[in-house]
């Protein structure tokens, strides 16, 4: 298998070198069916690292240069690099590694191993057992990295995995080819945190191997200072592209809600006994007109926000389009009007009739249904077109 070691870097001449040669002498220790390469994403750095990287590549044909015009981010060099691994190189793997010696090249042939044992994913982690952070850290930097983790795992609901903010690892192409790597959310190192999840969402089998993470001996750190701003927006934001259209569901449920609860409350007290007895096939039905009248209005409301809104890509347009879509949409809602039918015959049995209990139980009626119509609009009514 074709493995390309990405390496971005700028100004690191002090490091470049002995990177390179330390990965050189640890590729005799890989497994034999794996093809090693190196190719540095330089952002054409002042100080001619990409000079030594040249002058390496002259001694072993396994090392590739890419320069990039102008210094972009962290996590805009890894795509560039892998977008050339992919398309150029025909790599069947890349690593993502740093140049300034925090990742340690012996993890690599490890690492190797548990691909050749199944994983598509590798992650190099300080935070499974065995692992372990720079000792020098200062407790800030150790507690914003915890916490960085634990924010993101409770977020996405990955807490299967312990380490999200990793840059050491290795992934099959086969999985990153799914991935739209050109528009991930962050040019920083929040980059990771995308791809992390990019990856898993694309079920790739993700194994976190234990590694000891060192800190950088020579050169200046390129921590960017807004850093935990841009990993939290790029957590919250796939988070809210990820649930966007329930979230807009649920809002446009209030806004029905609103308008059934006043339907609801003003026909309660213009109707004089709203309970009305009415025989299916000979068994009698009890039918609260009242409810019955506010929720198709309610329904009404609902399909022409959503079809206008909430599924704007995947809206009707017309006026046979429209009634295509809201038969279906009306009769599906139905569910939701049996739902709140129930909760109040058996509520009002059980605890009578008031102001209070009328309007506690709708709402109950309402919230139970809320999972019945998300599931029939995205599935039947504004289904995904491919």
């Amino acid at each position: 298998m074709k493995t390309v070691i990405i390496i971005p870097t700028y100004n690191e001449r002090e490091n470049i070198s002995a990177v390179l040669e330390k990965l050189e002498a640890i590729f005799k220790d890989c497994p034999k069916n794996f093809s090693m390469h190196i190719l540095v994403v330089d952002d054409t750095s002042p100080d001619g690292t990409g000079g030594i990287v040249k002058q390496k590549g002259k001694q072993y044909s396994n090392i590739h240069l890419l320069v990039n015009a102008k210094k972009e981010g962290l996590g805009a060099a890894y795509i560039k690099g892998m977008n050339y691994a992919i398309d150029k190189l025909e790599a069947d793997l890349v690593f993502e590694f740093d140049a300034d010696g925090s990742h340690q090249p012996k993890y690599i042939p490890l690492m190797l191993v548990e691909i050749n044992k199944g994983a598509d994913v590798v992650v190099g982690s300080r935070y499974v057992s065995g692992g372990s952070m720079p000792k020098d850290w200062g407790l800030n930097r150790k507690i914003i990295s915890y916490l960085g983790n634990l924010i993101a795992r409770t977020v996405f609901f990955t807490f299967q995995y312990h380490d999200m903010t990793s840059g050491f690892r290795v992934s099959k192409t086969e999985f990153l080819r799914k991935i739209d790597l050109n528009n991930l959310l962050s040019k920083q190192y929040a980059y990771k945190i995308h791809l992390y999840y990019a990856l898993h969402k694309a079920r790739a089998k993700i194994l976190e191997y234990p590694i000891d993470f060192i800190d950088r001996s020579k050169g200046k750190s390129k921590f960017p200072k807004n850093n935990i701003k841009d990993s939290l927006r790029v957590v919250f934001t796939l988070r809210y592209k990820e649930n966007e259209r329930f979230i807009k569901v649920c809002l446009v449920g209030v806004i029905g809600l609103i308008i059934q609860l006043t339907i609801f409350n003003i026909l309660r007290l213009v109707i004089n006994n709203p309970f009305r007895e009415i025989r299916v096939l000979g068994w009698p039905i009890i039918v609260p007109l009242h409810t019955l009248i506010a929720v198709e209005l309610a329904i009404v409301s609902n399909f022409l926000i959503n079809n206008y809104w909430t599924f704007n890509k995947d809206r009707a347009n017309s006026i046979p389009e429209l009634l295509l879509k809201f038969i279906p949409f009306n009769l599906a809602s139905g569910g939701s009007i049996v739902i709140q039918w129930i909760v109040l015959i058996l509520g009002t049995k059980f605890l009578g009739t008031s102001f209070i209990v009328d309007n506690l139980l709708t709402i109950t009626g309402i919230l139970i249904g809320l999972i019945w119509n998300y599931t029939m609009y995205t599935k039947l009514i504004w289904k995904k077109k491919d």
